[in-house]
């Protein structure tokens, strides 16, 4: 049974348009996985450490080091490659964590669902990006009524 201690955190990006996301707690804790059962089963324990504010079926694991998301339905053991260099410590003595955080279907369906709601107006644009992620970010304009 072979396990991979860790630092876990959270980001607070239930509300799409917040752009003071920090990964809490500050001093994160830390957490053993099993490399050999599915992240899917464990990601309700990393949940619970925690007390994250986003429902626990809407989570998603995000490597602080380079941004990619692991795949919940696979174990750690089968994704190696993505955890290259998460060992060694990160620049300014930072070491670093998994992050506990919104699925990203489910931050910009949140995104459009607020700009397409009566009432105040959200930011013109919203940008939903990820570090790490090629491609175009997810614009969203509001049409005047």
């Amino acid at each position: 049974m072979a396990t991979f201690l860790c630092r876990v955190q959270f980001l607070d990006d239930t509300d799409p348009f917040n752009s003071t996301n920090f990964p809490e707690p500050t001093r994160p804790p830390l957490y053993t996985f099993r490399e050999d059962i599915p992240l899917i089963n464990q990601i309700a324990g990393v949940h619970r450490l925690l007390k994250a504010p986003q429902k626990p079926d809407d989570c998603a694991l995000q490597l602080s080091h380079n941004g990619s998301y692991l795949d919940l339905e696979a174990t750690l053991a089968e994704q190696r490659d993505e955890l290259e260099g998460f060992q060694e410590e990160g620049g300014r003595g930072k070491k670093h964590s998994i992050l506990l955080r919104t699925q990203l279907s489910i931050r910009v369906h949140a995104c459009i669902a607020s700009a397409d709601t009566p009432g105040p107006p959200p930011p013109p644009v919203a940008w939903l990006t990820e570090p790490g992620r090629c491609g175009t970010p997810v614009t969203r304009r509001r049409t005047p009524q």
